[in-house]
């Protein structure tokens, strides 16, 4: 009778690393830096879009700030 050792082994092999993904930059450190980032486009965007909407409605934003 062999012993559970000198049998071989059906385990599949490790896959190998494809590449990276948007999810790994987080594992990095990184993606703070990107999730910032998408908060700045986001809040620049809303800022135009109050501002177009204020000289729409004939609000001057920067008329009333300079006087």
């Amino acid at each position: 009778m062999e012993s559970p050792e000198s049998l071989p082994q059906a385990s599949t092999p490790p896959r190998p690393p494809t590449g990276l993904s948007f999810g790994d930059g987080f594992q990095f450190g990184c993606g703070f830096f990107v999730a910032g980032l998408i908060v700045n486009v986001i809040l620049a965007l809303a800022l135009a879009l109050l501002a177009l909407v204020f000289s729409v409605s004939g609000i001057g934003l920067l008329s009333n700030l300079l006087g």
